[in-house]
């Protein structure tokens, strides 16, 4: 998931039973029936270890022209009492599971336990994933309202089959010293997520837990509806004030009654933040922006925070953040501080620099300026890579319309994983507006993706990847769908800002995670089933794709002429990227502080806004703004609880991830399939760490990192 730098933000619901996503309920989605389909054959072979030689890429292949959805079939989601009925029904099949897993009378097996367990955790996923995306995306808000209903039911389930002694007895039982590693890594990475979800404490404190578990995933959901359906606006009277706006975007905000309504959703916000001359209307947006969910989640947040503090203890730890780090790359809590100082550290000396001159830049405007307001580093940054790099963002976006920019993206996964994309059009959706498209290895099928790629009334509001189904060998095939709020063709020609560019490339390579990954016996090893401070590693890396003349000479053309877009272009698009990653990495930092020490203090004792201040004016150059309640709207509070940090952590192992593609280019398939053998393909089979080593010969180290925050 990425979340526009976290300016914006699901944390799954099993995560917020326990930490314990893959191996019971994945992350969220819409069931789709994918019976029937032959197993994929194998790709075509990495090559052995070693330096391949620089190659000239070929073309890439041609991807579909976007799947459309006929106009004569309307979507198909089903009324809400026939959706909670279809979504209980994987719940009472999960539990009908039970019984085969307890009443075992013989030695235990993995055909008579491990088989029966995986079962009845397919269906909690299948389950899970369905209410998951109906109640972030589908316009009907009974059918909202219907999903929550069946996700806390599963949750419910799902904490009180973590804290059966029966069936993790059972699960111990096993003899596995003789069976494959996968099997192994199964019953050790299960019995151990059992542990920490308390299975191993006393009668009464397990029922303790089942309550703050319960109580958890109502409040979780709470906040994300919070947010979801609080979009702002700001009213404009006077066109005039639209100056420095794109004409393609003011034609798309058409006066309604002599007034203009900008709004709090993406594709409003950060194109007005950006271009708007405007100064005192970018602060109101912004001041709107920053205040979303403040009038419940402030409450939402405090109940939350006192739950999983007295949760972590119950367990044996610290606080929330030593629990949440206890299964991750980086652990314990204090590891994630001392790795947020060492990066503060490392940027704080360019931050300055960054700041010193958005300040320069503002006093060619207002010579009597002492200091950048938040609200303007958008605007600041882009008059400084227009002057001083000569890149105009406006000129940039006629080369990435909405349509042309998928094409492309398509192409080259297409191309560097050797797949292809079948349009489908009589798939089960839940707007009009979703693209389908099977992914295809020859004649063989892969999975399925869906594209829920604009923003609508009552939809998430970031962007994500979503499990619809997780793979399952020889039993259904990975599904996921991609939920993102980029610009409509509807209205216009939809120029996407390149930053929403690199938004797709990364949010598709979850997407191919999902997909690639997706082909394992064990569900909880399938897709996107690895250490939560990696998971945003492969996606972090695709962005890269996103950025080098290499790839975007393959689709960006001016949606005009049709012109490519020019290399010198791209060459001082990618310099101008450069500035303001100081202040950036302070940014993140402060972010990631954020989410750190609010599971670290004493909720009881804990300001809030407070804390906020503090932490800003310690990370960051930015003074507070006052009107806003960033907290209140940070989802990632929920969603990542204290582990934001893990967005940074995974960049240090994303930019590693990248050299073997020095000296190759990124579209060398000797590469690229060696990463996705390595990195894509075993989903969660082994750890990330034994990943990585896998895919680049060695151990992952700071050097590429420290190289980027220095150029």
């Amino acid at each position: 998931m990425r979340a526009r730098n976290a300016d914006a933000s699901g944390e799954d619901l099993l995560r917020v039973v326990i930490s314990m996503k893959k191996s019971l309920l994945p992350l969220i989605v819409l069931s789709v029936a994918c019976g029937g389909s032959k197993p994929a054959p194998a790709p075509t072979p990495a090559p052995p270890p070693g330096e391949p030689k620089p190659q000239e890429p070929g073309p890439v292949a041609v991807a579909p022209d976007p799947a459309p959805t006929p106009a004569p079939m309307p979507p198909r989601a089903p009324g809400d009492v026939e959706f909670l009925n279809k979504c209980r029904g994987q719940l009472e099949s999960a539990k009908q599971q039970l019984p085969s897993i307890l009443d075992v009378k013989d030695k235990r097996t993995v055909a008579n336990t491990l088989e029966p367990f995986n079962e009845l955790s397919r269906y909690l996923s299948n389950g899970g994933n369905m209410a998951g995306l109906a109640h972030e995306v589908n316009p009907d808000a009974k059918i909202r309202d219907a999903a929550r209903t069946c996700e806390r039911e599963i949750s419910t389930f799902i904490s009180e089959l973590l804290l059966d002694k029966r069936v993790y007895d059972a699960l111990e039982a096993v003899d596995v010293s003789k069976e494959d590693a996968d099997t192994k890594r199964f019953v050790m990475t299960t019995l151990r997520d059992y542990k920490r979800a308390g299975v191993a404490l006393a009668d009464k404190q397990r029922a303790r837990i089942k309550e703050i578990d319960d109580a958890m995933t109502e409040l979780s959901q709470q906040h994300k509806k919070n947010i979801a359906e609080d979009t702002r606006f700001i009213d404009v009277t006077d066109p005039k004030r639209l100056d420095g706006m794109p004409a393609d975007w003011i034609a798309a905000h058409k006066p309604d009654k002599g007034v203009i309504k900008i709004s709090t959703d993406y594709p409003d916000y950060v194109p007005f933040v950006t271009y708007a001359n405007d100064d005192e209307l970018k602060k109101q947006l912004y001041i709107a922006f920053r205040s979303r969910g403040d009038a419940h989640n402030e409450e939402v947040l405090q109940k939350l925070l006192v739950l999983r503090a007295e949760k972590a203890k119950m367990l044996g730890f610290k606080d929330w953040a030593d629990y949440q780090a206890d299964d991750k790359m980086l652990k314990p809590g204090k590891a994630a501080t001392a790795f947020i100082e060492r990066v503060t550290g490392l940027a704080k000396k360019r931050a300055a620099k960054d700041y010193a001159e958005l300040l320069a830049q503002l006093k060619k405007a207002d010579p009597k300026a002492t200091s950048v307001g938040d609200w303007q580093k958008a605007y600041l940054e882009n008059q400084i890579k227009k002057e001083a790099y000569a890149v105009d963002s406006t000129e940039v976006r006629n080369y990435f319309p909405f349509e042309q920019t998928l094409a492309g993206l398509l192409a080259i996964t297409s191309q560097i994983y050797d797949i292809q994309y079948k349009p489908v059009t009589n798939a089960e959706v839940w707007h009009p507006s979703v693209k389908v498209y099977d992914v295809m290895r020859g004649d063989a099928k892969l999975g399925r993706i869906y594209l829920d790629l604009h923003p609508r009334a009552d939809k998430y509001k970031h962007a994500a990847q979503f499990d619809m189904i997780t793979g399952v060998s020889g039993k259904q095939l990975p599904e996921g769908a991609l939920i993102c709020n980029f610009p409509d063709p509807k209205d216009g020609p939809a120029l996407m800002d390149h930053g929403d560019v690199v938004t797709m490339f990364h949010e598709f390579g979850h997407l191919m995670h999902t997909v690639i990954g997706g082909n394992h016996h064990w569900i909880a090893q399938s897709g996107t089933a690895v250490e939560r401070d990696f998971v945003e590693a492969p996606s972090q890396m695709f962005e890269e794709w996103g950025w080098s003349y290499e790839t975007l000479a393959k689709f960006a053309k001016h949606y005009k002429t049709g012109e490519v877009i020019p290399k010198a272009l791209v060459d001082k698009m990618r310099k101008a990227n450069t500035f303001g990653r100081g202040t950036q990495t302070v940014q993140q930092m402060f972010y990631a502080a954020i989410a750190l020490q609010f599971h670290q203090a004493d909720p009881a004792k804990l300001d809030q806004l407070a804390l906020v201040k503090k932490l800003q004016a310690k990370y960051t150059p930015f003074a507070y703004v006052p009107g806003t309640k960033f907290h209140t709207s940070f989802g990632h509070l929920v969603d990542y609880s204290s582990m934001y940090y893990t967005y940074m952590w995974s960049l240090v192992i994303a930019k590693d991830m990248l050299t073997p593609f020095e000296k190759t280019g990124l579209l060398d398939t000797k590469v690229t399939y060696r990463y996705r053998d390595k990195i894509l393909a075993p989903g969660g089979s082994k750890p990330a760490a034994d990943l990585v080593a896998d895919y680049l010969g060695r151990k992952y180290d700071f050097k590429a990192f420290e190289k980027y925050l220095a150029e």
